[in-house]
């Protein structure tokens, strides 16, 4: 089976300047884990530890750039880059708003449903998280079909192999976000962070989010994923780059992030994929244009009353 993954290549080579430091609540002053940090309007990034520290390189040519800092549970921050080099601790101040109402009902567990938008023999390739943390997410529409079924219970993601690298342990955060009226991921359905550690094994995880007893809304809900830039998962990954010619030219070597997500090709427009990237949503979709086919996440759902 062919492999294809998205990766972004890095071949700007430039003078650069570390930033390390910590990310805390404002109100608690305790260490937030799993903040996502990037350099908008570039492919730089990184992600704070279990501790809530952070090291950053940082090119030259980003030093005028803004930077936009991002976890579940706080208020999106973006600063120039220049003041967060001169930071060592950064407040990030948690939200106040309440989540988007949910249905809450009894379960019984006596009746199940598999929203699996994929068969095997549509799987293909895979995501790459490349040098930064981002996030993707495909949208679930309701349907009528799951009234007797409507409570969410667990999420499925399939893990790929990886492209130029061994696979190995990797952790990555699972979301569930409302609706907006752009068909865009717009608030958190699920208050906890949903901290996954996958096994260099595995090729499924299976996140099971019955405690929360949510009913399916019906608009419709995004399930996305999202990679961590920390030195939990960082490998180092080597290519072969070609010229235009297909001439092999030379072997890349350079630091990157698991784990990778497996995807499935789908008739363009049938299915609502989106990136998170530069402080905002995007709807993404993603071509092969050798099979007029678009990738998607292979993510599943499944409901039960």
């Amino acid at each position: 089976m062919k492999v294809f993954f998205l990766l972004l290549p890095f071949l700007v080579f430039s003078q650069q300047q570390v930033a390390k430091g910590v990310v805390l609540d404002k109100v608690t002053n305790e260490a937030i884990p799993y903040v996502n940090i990037s350099i908008l309007e570039s492919t730089v990034g990184t992600s704070s530890d279990d501790d809530g520290s952070y090291v950053l390189s940082i090119k030259d040519e980003d030093i005028d750039k803004n930077l936009h800092l991002s976890s579940l549970g706080y208020k999106d921050t973006t600063l120039t880059v220049t003041s967060f080099t001169n930071l060592k601790t950064i407040f990030l101040k948690p939200l106040t708003e309440q989540l988007d109402e949910v249905v809450i009902t009894e379960k019984f567990k006596e009746k199940f449903f598999k929203i699996q938008p994929y068969h095997e023999n549509e799987l293909y390739g895979g995501f790459g998280m490349g040098k930064r943390p981002w996030q993707l997410g495909l949208y679930f529409p309701y349907d009528s079909s799951y009234s007797k079924t409507e409570c969410l219970k667990e999420i499925s993601v399939l893990l790929s192999k990886g492209l130029g690298f061994k696979r190995k342990d990797s952790k990555f955060r699972v979301r569930l976000f409302s609706v907006s009226k752009d068909s865009l991921p717009m608030h958190d359905l699920i208050s906890e962070n949903l901290i996954i550690t996958a096994s260099k094994k595995q090729k499924e995880v299976i996140v099971d989010i019955s405690r929360f007893d949510i009913i399916f809304p019906k608009n419709g809900l995004f399930v996305t994923l999202e990679g961590l830039a920390i030195p939990f998962n960082e490998i180092q990954r080597t290519y072969t780059m070609f010229d235009t010619d297909g001439k092999k030219t030379k072997i890349k070597k350079e630091i990157a992030y698991v784990p990778s997500f497996k995807a499935f090709l789908s008739e363009p427009g049938r299915f609502l994929v989106v990136h998170y990237g530069n402080g905002k949503w995007w709807k993404y979709p993603i071509p092969h244009n050798e099979k007029k086919k678009q990738f998607v996440p292979a993510i599943s759902l499944t409901l039960s009353n």
